[in-house]
């Protein structure tokens, strides 16, 4: 259900490496509580792809997310790969996103929260600095070498 989301988002992605990409992210249950509620389950895993949807389930946005430990800061959440549409100008579903990645944080203990977004994404990066989030690691990206 969220494909047609991602191909709108990330024109050149197909439909196999989107499925491959959701198991790699949703399939991991460690750190997860037995008898847990099955919502609470969900929550509990410490990577996975956050959903955003209406009350007629129409799906407006998504994120994937880890928690990964760094030496400095403890716990981090880690949050990539945001696709938002917005079909009105207020930032619902961008506020719902960060409702979610506030819940995460609480969840897991989480000291900090890490948010990538691209440089050309000005609405995303307008809105997590509106939210008081700064620059704090930039990531430098270079294609892996071909030998």
């Amino acid at each position: 259900m969220t494909f047609p989301l991602v191909q709108m988002m990330q024109t050149g992605l197909t439909f196999e490496r989107w499925r491959e990409f959701v198991a790699e992210f949703c399939t991991d249950r460690a750190n997860s509580m037995i008898g847990a509620g099955c919502d609470d389950i969900l929550w509990q895993r410490p990577r996975g792809i956050i959903v955003i949807a209406n009350e007629r389930g129409y799906i407006h946005g998504l994120f994937s997310y880890q928690v990964r430990d760094d030496m400095s800061e403890g716990l981090v959440l880690h949050v990539d790969n945001i696709m938002a549409v917005e079909i009105v100008s207020r930032p619902y579903v961008l506020d719902a996103m960060r409702d979610a990645m506030n819940r995460l944080v609480l969840d897991h203990h989480c000291a900090a929260v890490h948010v990538s977004v691209g440089e050309m994404e000005e609405r995303l990066r307008d809105y997590f600095s509106g939210a008081g989030f700064v620059p704090r690691k930039i990531r430098y990206c270079a294609p892996a070498a071909q030998h």
